[in-house]
């Protein structure tokens, strides 16, 4: 077959999905509520991974996922979908419905020494304008990294957004700061956006471009545990006039450099697999509602709500839309794309016959953000750009099963699949 790889997600949409699922094949066995199963076995502060890794973050997961569980209305839905299913079984009419919950984690940047192999390098320079350049090799894809870089340049320096240009991202010309992927974008390089931001500072008062005199008291909080450069703000043209001049090369000390540093905790074994495995998780919890309709086996979703806490929300706009697109991928992946091949080549490999969800396919998702700043992220942020690919597959599994009493492991969850399982399994006639 073709080369392929991975997108979003990188095996954990996978083994959340095989773990999430098989968690509620458990409560069934044992009579539980999936929801009180889960509840009973979520990570606490002090417990160790899987890999040893002991969670040091302030995480409330239980309070997080009530959080979620009301919002969606999920324990008067159980209730109600019961009453519904069983009264339309009773007059054979063809609609079912269910709501079910996924509570997962993903780890923000590159697993285990990954970034210690990568030793990212960010750069940002003084320009003739009187703003600064910020070099970096990080690729747009249209996540929005462009303007979370300009918003972390600028908010460090206290200059505004049109100050900061963002060079492009031509490796002979910017330092490596490694590839866009593993939720590291805004956590890892944003982070050192930040320091080199820093440095630059330091070296404009090294110089005498900028005197102590002239700044404004310490801002409330620092940009992250490795940086300074908030705790002490300059007046925005006094800041633009020291970046003018050392522009203009009457000193040195044009750039500020950052390199990655692990933050402090323990490291990572590659013969073992143990150890520190990510600097930070992001955690959350999915609910989906579902309707299934036994006549044709289609399956709708109904409402979709997505909690998740992320560390610091940089950019609301974004970060929403960072979700939502991701839900929707992931919706796809659940009940529509299916990857068919014949003599080793993909026979649908075009936009006719390779169906994706639609606007029409696709109801609110309503995102919650839960924030606990992480200390050595810009700002607080950790990733969150994979988190939306792992929990909505099966969130909508586990709601069908609960719909029409079926388990569907194998995705998509296509009306085909769906009509072999309840056939399989002596349903009713209206789905024969």
């Amino acid at each position: 077959t073709p080369p392929n790889g991975a997108f979003r997600g990188f095996g954990a949409p996978q083994t959340i999905f095989a773990m999430e699922r098989h968690l509620d094949r458990c409560a069934a066995r044992l009579g539980l509520d999936p929801v009180e199963l889960r509840r009973r076995n979520l990570i606490q502060k002090g417990e160790a991974l899987a890999v040893s890794q002991v969670v040091a973050e302030p995480i409330e997961l239980a309070a997080w996922m009530d959080q979620a569980l009301a919002a969606a209305g999920y324990g008067q839905k159980r209730l109600e979908y019961e009453a519904f299913n069983a009264a339309n079984a009773a007059s054979g009419a063809p609609l079912r419905r269910g709501v079910g919950v996924a509570t997962f984690m993903h780890g923000a940047g590159f697993t285990g020494s990954g970034e210690d192999y990568l030793a990212s390098e960010v750069a940002v320079q003084a320009n003739a304008a009187g703003g600064i350049d910020v070099l970096t090799a990080n690729t747009e894809m249209g996540q929005g990294a462009i303007t979370i870089f300009t918003q972390v340049a600028a908010d460090t320096l206290g200059l505004d957004l049109d100050d900061v240009v963002i060079a492009a991202n031509d490796t002979d010309k910017v330092p490596n700061s490694g590839p866009t992927v593993a939720s590291r974008t805004a956590m890892v390089v944003g982070h050192l956006i930040a320091r080199a931001c820093d440095d630059l500072v330091h070296k404009l008062v090294g110089n005498g471009l900028l005197r102590d005199a002239d700044a404004a008291p310490a801002s409330a909080a620092p940009v992250s545990a490795m940086t300074e450069g908030v705790g002490r703000r300059w007046p925005a043209d006094t800041l633009r006039a020291a970046l003018r001049a050392a522009a203009a090369g009457e000193v040195k000390g044009k750039q500020g450099w950052a390199k990655y540093v692990r933050p402090p905790g323990g490291a990572w074994n590659e013969e073992t697999y143990k150890g520190i495995a990510y600097g930070a998780f992001a955690w959350a919890t999915y609910v989906a509602d579902v309707e299934v309709d036994l006549t044709t086996c289609e399956v709708r979703l109904r409402d979709f709500v997505a909690s998740q806490e992320v560390g610091r929300v940089l950019n609301p706009v974004l970060a929403a839309g960072q979700i939502q697109g991701g839900v929707a991928q992931a919706a796809g992946w659940a009940l529509l794309e299916d990857t068919i091949m014949a003599d080793g080549a993909m026979i649908n490999g075009n936009m006719t016959n390779y169906v994706v969800p639609t606007s029409a396919d696709v109801p609110e998702i309503r995102v919650i953000f839960l924030e606990k700043p992480y200390s050595y992220g810009p700002f607080g942020a950790k990733g969150i750009g994979e988190l939306p690919m792992d929990g909505p597959a099966p969130a909508i599994l586990n709601a069908v099963a609960q719909a029409v009493g079926v388990q569907i492991d194998h995705l998509p969850c296509s009306p085909e699949r769906l009509l072999a399982a309840l056939t399989a399994a002596g349903q009713p006639q209206e789905a024969a």
